[in-house]
């Protein structure tokens, strides 16, 4: 009888866990679907597992032919790439997630422009805001999630902190004017002394000041 018992439940952590031996590979999307599937069904799946199933599907529909792929946006500039809806996953995260799942989509909604695929300081035709107001507050909010749940939603942490990072210390297509790009560096320096950037940003002040930076002022790409 426990024989039997055992034959039981080892035949359905092998249905759960995906196909059989011998059987083809499951494409990433189905994967996701199926896991976002059970996860509002209340079968135990974490929400970060389903986001990252979903990231997985969104970079394999890259390379074949597109489908429609719930919770992600299609960027209309590239109908292959796909990106995370925030409303989607935080109304998930309210249904059924955790409080970190909140805090993560109510802080990537505030990232993303209303689209879900520009950043909010980096306009669609390219440029950069260096003096965008949410600047400092998302850099702010996302250090102190990358510090408080340093195992959550990794990947996505470190490239929301990477991109900001990036934009500071080396972009150097800006929306605006010299003051403009000015004034948006002293205010980094000031709220985040100790970033690891802050010795770039302070470089690259003096350098604006003295009017030997490679910043392209009131840039249009292209």
């Amino acid at each position: 009888m426990r024989a039997f018992a055992a034959w039981r439940l080892g035949a359905l952590l092998v249905a759960v866990s995906g196909p059989a031996w011998g059987e083809p590979e499951e494409h990433p999307r189905e994967d996701y679907l199926r896991t976002l599937e059970r996860f509002e069904q209340g079968w135990g799946f974490s929400l970060e597992r389903v986001f990252d199933s979903g990231l997985v599907a969104a970079r394999a529909l890259r390379e074949g032919p597109p489908a429609p792929l719930p919770g992600f946006l299609v960027n209309d500039e590239d109908a292959l790439d796909f990106r995370p809806d925030p409303r989607f996953f935080l109304d998930l995260a309210k249904r059924r997630g955790t409080e970190v799942d909140q805090e993560f989509f109510s802080l990537l909604g505030r990232t993303y422009a209303h689209d879900g695929v520009s950043r909010l300081y980096h306009a669609p035709g390219g440029c950069d805001a260096f003096d965008h107001p949410e600047l400092e507050p998302l850099y702010r909010n996302w250090t102190r999630f990358w510090a408080t749940h340093p195992r959550a939603y990794t990947e996505a942490v470190d490239r929301e902190v990477a991109a900001l990072e990036d934009l500071v210390a080396r972009s150097t297509c800006a929306c605006g004017d010299r003051e403009s790009v000015e004034a948006g560096l002293e205010r980094f320096l000031k709220s985040f002394p100790r970033s690891p950037v802050a010795p770039d940003v302070r470089a690259r002040l003096e350098q604006v000041r003295a009017g030997t930076s490679d910043f392209r002022f009131r840039c249009q790409p292209g």
